[in-house]
């Protein structure tokens, strides 16, 4: 599961990261606590080169008669992808990589849900693996989603959560982004947990929680108070 997600990197380091160029003219400003329905930039394949899009969280099927079922698909399983209709089509064509600098996930314990922040060592970028779609209506309004592809936990996110995001290797940027590249099982290989001694966690304020706050206070630690 991954509901809420930080990105902190300007429009300018995603495009020396991705080796991408901006879908247009559009601003970004740092989000410490990116959520579902958030309009936020994503990278795709194109065939003039890669592109930086900003398009909805939560994907909307491009058979959905109405946007909202775009909240309840934030999250696509990467052992379901190819046999859900929702994903099936988005996988063989429609591959985005979401960036991250981090992720938030609640571990579960007697006294309630506790916030935790998960990031790499160094706090660069991560590079989740996603799949786009955009929807179309009657009345010709068109709406871009996405969803962020999970997987399996490592053993160090497993004492969180038993899922995670997928995240891809510099290395296996071109293949997942070249909307020419269909042979799904390859492609679903991809989809791994991201090694243990990659990542770092620890625990943070509940102010989280509330999808308004967003200030760059969110990541930092917690501190007891009256420990």
């Amino acid at each position: 599961m991954c509901g809420r997600y930080v990105l902190k990197a300007a429009i300018d380091e995603l495009k020396k990261k991705y080796g991408a160029v901006p879908d247009g003219v559009f601003e970004f400003s740092p989000n410490y606590n990116a959520a579902p329905s958030h309009q936020l930039p994503v990278v795709i394949g194109h065939n003039e080169g890669r592109k930086i899009s900003v398009m909805r969280w939560g994907l909307v099927p491009f058979w959905a008669e109405s946007p909202k079922t775009g909240y309840s698909m934030i999250n696509a399983r990467a052992e379901t992808l190819h046999k859900k209709r929702s994903f099936s089509k988005p996988l063989e064509s429609q591959r985005c990589i979401v960036p991250a600098n981090g992720f938030y996930e609640w571990k579960k314990t007697d006294s309630g849900k506790v916030p935790h922040y998960i990031t790499t060592h160094d706090g660069n970028l991560m590079n989740f693996a996603g799949l786009y779609e955009i929807w179309r209506g009657k009345d010709g309004e068109k709406i871009p989603s996405f969803t962020i592809i999970t997987t399996g936990a490592n053993k160090k996110i497993m004492e969180l959560h038993d899922r995670m995001p997928a995240m891809l290797l510099s290395e296996e940027f071109d293949i997942w982004l070249n909307p020419h590249e269909q042979n799904t099982g390859h492609l679903r290989d991809l989809l791994r947990p991201w090694p243990e001694d990659g990542i770092q966690y620890y625990r943070v304020e509940t102010t989280v929680n509330n999808v308004r706050n967003s200030g760059a206070e969110l990541i930092e630690p917690y501190r007891d108070l009256f420990g």
